[in-house]
This record gives structure tokens, sequence and C-alpha cells, in this order.
């Protein structure tokens, strides 16, 4: 099914593109005239320009995202043009804080993140049924809780008697259990610890605007230490719109309309819809998100660095980020072997869910 969609959709755009070359040579050789498409393309690139949220002054984004590894040498050490060794550089985030080592989106998992000496720390933000902000990754409390629920239906004193080492695979070594934390406690303690932080957004509701720009209010530290990102560009947008200081990313998977994960060489995810015609009409969404992105989405967001999974990095794609002057992350590198491959290679930061066996964070 999937390839039947994406060949339609090449030959509609084959079709399309086919129809304005001679379109413009008839405007040109037969009329005389400027064609159409020249005019609609100054109109889109005059509207881009007018909706565009600037990405925050350089200055700013090395602050937060220290100097780029794409820029470093091969032997990982820094060049002479970009700094000293001693300045900062986003090489390792902990994501979740480290959800193998410790509980994901613990207090303690971000405590043991920065005796561990890593520097990054990625977090997810959601909202209970009472508006009250919260660091949790699930739409549903069943995964990590054991129980049954719905994040958005319950509220946070339902939520807060919780324990969320229940299914953790080192669940006996965390004896008294784990509370799912606040989002001001998470931020007071990332920020004590002197670690970036980088907020991903799982809440779809407009009142997250103003839960982010009342945190960044609160705790001015933010500007030069924190990320928000979302897989929702609408969020991020708002966010930006409204404090175009806040330096931003968004992330990004394939089939992320169709299916619940992407699963790389490993095969498809399970259908989010199963209704034939909700999901043909997903997987349509995906391509055209997925040209969307790459070409204007970022652009008018004004992100300042890309969350990709990991499956879909090749030096080819990194260079062309690079080129657009956003800074690429990996997620969600486990292994050892990609780790290097990702770091040396690529040179991209890189999120991994352990720190066992990193040596330079």
């Amino acid at each position: 099914m999937h390839g039947i969609i994406e060949l339609i959709l090449n030959s509609a755009l084959l079709w399309i593109f086919l129809q304005v070359i001679w379109s413009i040579l008839i405007s040109v050789f037969y009329h005389f005239c400027i064609p159409w498409i020249v005019w609609g393309s100054l109109i889109i690139t005059v509207g881009l320009k007018i909706a565009r949220v600037p990405p925050p002054n350089l200055n700013i984004v090395e602050e937060v995202l220290g100097v780029n590894p794409f820029l470093l040498k091969k032997d990982n050490t820094m060049s002479r043009d970009h700094g000293n060794g001693d300045q900062y550089c986003m090489r390792v985030v902990a994501h979740r804080g480290g959800g193998y080592d410790f509980p994901e989106n613990s207090l303690t998992a971000f405590r043991n993140s920065k005796e561990r000496g890593c520097t990054a720390v990625e977090f997810d933000l959601s909202l209970t049924k009472d508006n009250v902000p919260i660091v949790f990754h699930d739409p549903t409390i069943d995964r990590i809780t054991g129980k049954i629920g719905i994040i958005k239906d319950m509220t946070w004193d339902q939520l807060k008697q919780l324990d969320i080492t229940h299914n953790h695979p080192l669940k006996d070594k965390f004896i008294e259990g784990e509370k799912i934390p606040l989002f001001h406690e998470v931020l007071e303690t990332c920020l004590s610890n002197e670690q970036r932080v980088i907020i991903d957004i799982k809440e779809t509701r407009m009142e997250i605007v103003q839960i982010i720009l009342d945190a960044y209010k609160k705790y001015p530290k933010l500007f030069q230490r924190a990320i928000v990102s979302s897989f929702n560009p609408i969020v991020v947008y708002m966010i930006r719109r409204k404090e175009p200081r806040i330096v931003s990313s968004l992330a990004w998977r394939p089939q992320y309309f169709s299916r619940t994960s992407y699963l790389g060489l490993d095969g498809l995810g399970s259908m989010i819809y199963s209704n034939p015609f909700k999901h043909i009409a997903a997987c349509v969404l995906d391509h055209i998100y997925e040209w969307m992105f790459c070409h204007y989405i970022y652009y008018i967001v004004g992100v300042s660095a890309v969350l990709l999974h990991k499956d879909t990095l090749n030096p080819h794609v990194v260079q062309e980020w690079h080129n657009r002057n956003v800074r690429v992350m990996a997620w969600t590198v486990n292994l050892p072997s990609e780790k290097s491959h990702f770091s040396r290679l690529f040179k991209v930061t890189y999120l991994t869910d352990t720190l066992l066996v990193e040596k330079d964070m």
C-alpha cells in the first residue's frame, strides 16, 4: 500500500511538473508574457518571509547548543577557527534522562545523568486534566505504571500517587519507587546542575504555549540552557511567535501520521488507523509533510536544530541540513558501535537511553 501511494503521488508530481513546463513555454513563446508561475512564486516567497519567525541570534544558539559538532575535526577535537578545547559542545543527550539506567523522566534519572557527567538531558512535557504540567512521555500510564488511564483524562492528584518504576527492568534497584515529577521540579533540578535541557512537548492543547512562556519568565536562565522541541510545528511556531529568543527544534520520523512507530529496516510499525480510508489519508499526509518539513516548515518556524530518527540519517542528509544552518540530532542511539558511528562519522549530537559506556559527554 505504501509503495502504491508513493507511486501515485510521484506520478501526480511529474504530471504537474510537465504541465507547468508546457504552460511556461506557451506563455513565453506564444503570448510573449511573464509566466504566472513567476508571479505566484514571488507572492509565496513574500508570504513566507512575512510568516517566518527568524531563529535566535547565532550567539544565543551557540550558548545553548555549544560548538557545532559538524565543525569538529575528524579526531573529534576543536579547530582553531571554532573555539578552543574549553568551549562547550553538546555531543550526548540523555534521552528522558537515560531511561534504561533509571526510570525514564524521573528526578533520579536526571540526577544520575549529572553524576555521570552528561551535560544535556531531554524530557517530555505533558498536561494533566487540570492543566498541571508534568514530565511524562506516553499519552497513557499503562506502559510505565502497570495501571490503566489516559494522562489528559486524569488529574494531578490521581497521577502523583503512581509508581513509575513498576515495569522498569531494574525495578528491584529502586526500593522506594519513583513518582511522576512536575515540570518546575525538573527545570530546577537540571538548571541547578548546569545542564542543557531539551523540552519535548507532547501536549497539543494550546495552553502549553503559555506554560512554556511562563517557565521562561520564571527561569530566565532557560534562554541560555533550553531548547523547545516537538513533532507539532504549530506549537513551536506559536511559542516562538510570542518569544522569538527561544531556541527551538522540530522532531521528525517517517510514517508519523500513519504508523505508531518507525522501525527502519525491520519493517512497518503497526497502523494508527484501522479504517482503510483514514490510513490512506494518513499515508498521503506523511508524504506531503515530509516534503514540506524539509522545504518550508523548518524555515517558517525558525528552528535551530532538527531531531531525526537515526535510521533516516546519512552524510547527504546531515550536509543538507548544515547548508540550511540547522543542526542535526539523532535519536535514539543506544549501541556503542552506533554511538561511535554517529559522533565520529556523521559528527552529530545524539540522544541515548543509556550512559553506561559514554566517554565524552
